[in-house]
């Protein structure tokens, strides 16, 4: 007999979350969501640094929420902040090790796209 894998409801269906202070937030870990955080957060040659910051904030928007942002209000913190706070919910979405993140870059972390 093989060996079987399976994936459980469990695994298909908690989200992860980010907890600020007393708050809790869910992160939108699906595969969709996650690629275009990758797409909006992928620096390309030429591209201006508000650019940049802006595909940061719409990628915090696809994976907290609208409402969440306007809650956080990740403008008003100072910057290493707003980069701890992007660093974390791109860990929670992608499952990765909090930690590890600023060590790498998008395109060490994933795959190229099969063409």
């Amino acid at each position: 007999m093989g060996k079987m894998y399976t994936l459980d409801g469990k695994l298909l269906t908690e989200l992860p979350e980010l907890r600020i202070g007393d708050k809790l937030y869910p992160v939108d870990n699906r595969t969709c969501t996650v690629k275009k955080m990758m797409q909006l957060t992928t620096k390309k040659a030429g591209e201006e640094d508000e650019d940049y910051l802006g595909s940061m904030e719409e990628a915090l928007t696809l994976a907290l929420g609208q409402k969440a942002v306007a809650e956080i209000k990740p403008d008003e913190l100072p910057f290493p902040a707003y980069q701890k706070l992007f660093e974390l919910v791109l860990a929670a979405a992608t499952g990765d090790d909090p930690e590890k993140i600023p060590d790498q870059d998008n395109a060490s972390r994933f795959q190229p796209a099969i063409k």
